[in-house]
């Protein structure tokens, strides 16, 4: 005839040993074990026990607790017992290559540090030196600056002071310089205060080739030997501030 009820569980069916000669009439906890081994059930529902020829309820006439079970009266000497295994648990092995899709994946579970470089986006590299690889390179010049994946995000930080050192080319918007470019900085850079293509400290601009500059001097200006400069006027130095201007060169005031 066709099977009958729930399907079988899968796994292996097995007999575990005989736990009657230690029954007293007042022990209740028994340790399980299949061919002298330590057996855990995993629940009172997937094991099926006889005491005393009398099929017994799960939970009600007897509990699991690791690999003990305790029934909820002593059995007696002359009980007897079996206690099959209804299937334990199998291994699911390994999933074959490319067999597990994207939908399979639970979110956020692939976090940043089980990424392959092959699968990171941009790397960044300081000085050319890598500090965090991917499909394409980005490349701040110089050395010491960092790399740190943060959570979701990823910190940069980059070396240097006023200015900035190294190479930097294009040809579409006209940046071409192998020195120092500051704009907007707190301090001119170099020994002479007029090192590289292009500095600007204060307030300067250039509108439609007109030349702005400010009328106040708020700091110390010096002018070293080699270099000239100029000055729009009328002009205010500060109280207390100098403008010195080195043996040989020439400050021009339009």
């Amino acid at each position: 005839m066709a099977y009958l009820g729930r399907a079988l569980t899968s796994g292996n069916y097995l007999k575990l040993d005989d736990i009657s000669s230690q029954f007293n009439g007042s022990t209740k906890t028994f340790n399980l074990t299949s061919g002298g081994q330590t057996f855990y059930p995993g629940s009172a529902f997937s094991i099926l026990v006889s005491l005393g020829g009398v099929i017994q309820e799960p939970e009600s006439s007897y509990q699991i607790n690791q690999n003990q079970i305790t029934f909820a009266v002593a059995p007696q000497v002359s009980d007897d017992f079996f206690c099959i295994v209804l299937g334990t648990a199998l291994g699911i092995g390994v999933p074959g290559d490319g067999t597990v899709s994207t939908s399979k994946l639970q979110d956020a579970s692939v976090t940043p540090a089980k990424l392959s470089a092959s699968a990171k986006g941009v790397g960044i590299q300081s000085g050319g030196v890598t500090i965090g690889a991917g499909i394409t390179q980005l490349n701040f010049i110089g050395l010491g600056n960092t790399f740190t994946v943060n959570g979701t995000t990823v910190d940069i930080s980059i070396s240097g002071g006023v200015g900035a050192g190294g190479t930097w080319a294009s040809d579409a918007v006209g940046v071409h310089t192998t020195k120092i470019v500051g704009v907007n900085t707190t301090a001119a850079v170099g020994t002479a205060n007029s090192e590289g293509a292009l500095q600007a400290f204060g307030n300067i601009a250039i509108t439609d080739g007109v030349l702005i500059t400010d009328q106040n001097i708020d700091q110390n200006v010096f002018i070293p030997s080699g270099k000239n400069g100029l000055l729009i006027g009328p002009v205010t130095v500060g109280v207390g501030l100098t403008v010195d201007i080195a043996s040989g060169s020439v400050l021009v005031v339009v």
